[in-house]
């Protein structure tokens, strides 16, 4: 083990470079840090471990041991010297195929290294993007009078390939923030309360050379476009806040590895404003997913997880934000593109809607609308007052459709979108009548599932599931991973919201369930390559997973309050831009931006764990861009959004706060006439039958089924195959190009199966 001191010298000269003059750092009565290095490959690293094994490149895992993994280091000593008000501690892990969501951190601490607390669960840091092969713990403020710890991980065996190579423990001691400077940062929050703001000045800071900031050289610095509200994670009371801050820097620098402090701006529960990264007020921070450039971020200390910010830290939040925003002409209720979500962002936005987080929690984040109206309303009059803010927006946007009630083909409908702010995404949705319930054409996207009576047609893989009263129930609670499935091509290339209902009927357990979109195969257990979007009650989390070549990979994280009540989830994605998002209810959860997304898929999936779950209205819509839609309709034809003579047209839309619209509604007749080709089209027709470039297909597929096309030569060998497809019952068409492009010259015999339906034509190829 080795052990490396850092303390603080009292009085030392901290000297910046080039253009800055030589600046005395006050140093605080108390201040000081240390840090230990510890590399677990060193038999005296661990006092404990179980079903781990000590390697060259670290500790691994045992291969099929029934024991809990797990490992504790040796107490450390804690070596600062008279340390006040607090002391910080944090840890760094570092090793290969680390994933912080299979891992659980606890410690515990000593006075004299005799007797000991409880073991208390740390928790690794939600500010940034944990990696693979290094992942970070938030800080833990510890009594000043702690002189020992001990630090305890837990593995959970589904963490496959793990090592953990090294750890390195931070110990801080901000120091005492002198009654001096006390009085100074009190007399800054009472000239900020009584401080006339006319013109939308810049509100009362705590310097950073007041807070006891390590000096630095200026940050690079870009025109800001977007204000992001983060929360620090930390503990929710204090009698030093100035402390706290200088402890976020230290843990931004020693832990982070950044080279300052990462926000522009910290707000405490008093709503006292610190000034943060030096550079001015365009300083590019660290704090947006690295892509940091044209934001400002403003963080409000303490912890809003569950609860919310203070009404002073909220005040004080808009001030500066106000004087921001009016200063660089930014819209608070407007959006528009930044890099991190590369696509619109709100221009008063949350950490976690960059996609790497779930900051600023779920309390800070449902402050976020009141904080918008609020500072558009203190720029609407000058920031000098003059009446109450208005409430946080809670009212939802409205959507109607018109359009003709009798149709004979395809046709226009309108719709009529309205918002008290402003609508920021649009969806449509086609069903049509079978028998008593309205279903929709999955080939073309749309789904529509209330579990009637006309049930359709669906994979069902492990668990036990039923359909009574309307609704889709899983009862099976063994198995960790129950399948539904339902074919679903999603090839538009535009957003699609996904929606249905739920309640978790089990009190104990895991409580787990959730649904895969955009899946390549239903079927599998992983459902190939796809995203999970994953509740658990156990925790109250809410997760996104994405599957790659059938192996499942976490991605992204978010509180959310799980009970056995029903509710509503809704899921948007963008294949362009790669950016998932969630709702419980109204409630916004979580946002993720894949870089690298999936373009297009067949299925989507119902999935538990060990999890008795109700499921209801199961529902896909697709983007529409603006106030009407072109409906494809013919009997029979699976290429048409509308095939039967009774239909539905619905539109559902979003505003900028996340509120809801309830559906608007169209009902719609066809009256198609006669149609020749559907009636006498028998066989597999191929067009044209010389194939040169282009090749088309045709034919009445008997019923719901995956399709398999297939080239042999004459002799009956495989040549060339087409990828697996779905299709409804009905007249079929797909183009078979990608197939006829593999081909030489000459005869061929194509064959198209699904299931027991077999037919065969012989194809030329010129």
């Amino acid at each position: 083990m080795k052990k490396n001191v850092l303390l603080f010298v009292i009085c030392c000269l901290l000297f910046v470079p080039n253009t800055h003059a030589q600046e005395k750092r006050h140093v605080f009565k108390g201040e000081g840090s240390e840090t230990f290095e510890i590399k677990l490959t060193d038999q005296n690293a661990l006092s404990k471990s179980s079903a781990l094994i000590q390697q060259s490149d670290g500790l691994v895992l045992k291969q099929k041991t029934k024991e809990l993994p797990e490992f504790i280091l040796k107490p450390i000593k804690i070596n600062l010297d008279k340390p006040k008000p607090f002391i910080s501690a944090y840890t760094v892990w570092k090793g290969k195929n680390l994933d912080y969501t299979l891992m659980s951190l606890s410690y515990r601490t000593s006075k004299k290294g005799k007797s000991w607390s409880d073991w208390k669960p740390a928790v690794f840091d939600g500010h940034l993007e944990q990696t693979s092969e290094r992942v970070i713990s938030k800080m833990e403020f510890l009594d000043k009078k702690v002189k020992y710890i001990q630090y305890k991980v837990s593995l959970k065996k589904e963490l496959r390939n793990v090592s953990i190579l090294d750890a390195k423990l931070f110990h801080y001691s901000p120091g005492e923030t002198s009654r001096k400077i006390q009085k100074q940062i009190e007399e800054n929050a009472n000239n900020a309360n009584k401080a006339n703001k006319a013109a939308c000045t810049k509100p009362a800071v705590v310097s950073r050379s007041q807070w006891g900031a390590i000096f630095t050289n200026p940050a690079a610095t870009s025109t800001v476009s977007h204000l992001i509200v983060h929360h620090e994670f930390g503990s929710n009371t204090s009698s030093d806040w100035a402390a706290r801050v200088r402890s976020v820097q230290n843990f931004h620098i020693n832990g982070n590895g950044w080279s300052d402090i990462g926000y522009n701006f910290l707000v405490d529960p008093n709503g006292v404003i610190y000034e943060g990264r030096a550079g001015g007020d365009n300083a590019i921070g660290a704090h947006f997913c690295g892509r940091n450039r044209n934001t400002m971020a403003v963080c409000m200390l303490g912890d809003y997880s569950s609860v919310t910010p203070t009404t002073a830290t909220q005040n004080s939040v808009k001030d500066i934000l106000a004087w921001k925003a009016n200063k660089e002409g930014i819209n608070p209720l407007g959006s528009s593109f930044h890099s991190s979500v590369n696509g619109s962002l709100t221009h008063i936005a949350g950490h976690r809607d960059a996609g790497c987080s779930v900051c600023p929690g779920n309390g800070g984040y449902a402050t976020l609308g009141g904080i918008r109206s609020g500072v558009d309303f203190l720029i609407s009059n000058g920031c000098s007052g003059g009446g109450t803010p208005p409430s946080t927006d809670i009212t939802p946007p409205t959507t109607s459709i018109s359009g003709g009630a009798v149709q004979t083909g395809d046709f226009i409908v309108n719709f009529t979108d309205n918002d008290n702010v402003g609508v920021a995404r649009r969806y449509y949705q086609v069903l049509e009548k079978y028998s008593s319930s309205f279903l929709a054409n999955r080939r073309k996207g749309f789904f529509n599932e209330n579990f009637g009576q006309d049930f359709g047609v669906y994979d069902v893989g492990a668990g036990s599931w039923s359909v009574a009263n309307g609704r889709l129930n899983q009862s099976n609670t063994t198995s960790d991973n129950t399948m539904w499935s339902s074919y679903l091509i999603q090839d538009s290339g535009l957003p699609y919201l996904y929606e249905f209902a739920a309640k978790v009927n089990s009190t104990t357990g895991p409580r787990k369930f959730g649904i895969h979109i955009m899946s390549s195969d239903g079927t599998l257990s992983q459902r190939g390559n796809s995203y999970l979007i994953w509740f658990s009650g156990e925790d109250n989390k809410v997760r996104i997973y994405e599957t790659v070549n059938n192996a499942l990979y976490f991605r992204a994280i978010a509180d959310v309050s799980l009970d056995n009540n029903w509710a509503k989830y809704r899921v948007t994605y963008s294949p362009a831009y790669g950016v998932i998002q969630i709702w419980k209810n109204n409630e916004y959860l979580l946002n993720w931006t894949d870089g690298s997304p999936i373009s297009s898929g067949v299925a989507m999936s119902l999935r538990t764990n060990k999890t008795s779950v109700t499921f209801d209205d199961l529902k896909v819509y697709k983007f529409r861009a603006g106030g009407s839609a072109k409906i494809t309709a013919g009997n029979s034809d699976n290429n048409k959004d509308l095939r039967t003579a009774t239909g539905k047209i619905k539109s559902m839309v979003r505003d900028d706060t996340g509120n809801w619209s309830s559906p608007g509604n169209l009902d719609v007749t066809m009256s198609f006439g006669r149609s020749f080709i559907t009636t006498s089209l028998t066989k597999l027709t191929l067009y044209p039958n010389e194939v040169t470039d282009k090749a088309t297909i045709r034919w009445q597929q008997p019923d719901y089924g995956v399709v398999h096309i297939a080239a042999f030569d004459l002799q009956g060998k495989l040549v060339a195959k087409m990828p697996k497809d779905y299709m409804d019952k009905g007249l079929s068409e797909l183009d078979i190009t990608p197939l006829t492009n593999k081909l030489q010259s000459g005869l061929y015999m194509l064959k198209l199966t699904s299931g027991s339906y077999l037919e065969t034509i012989r194809m030329m190829k010129k």
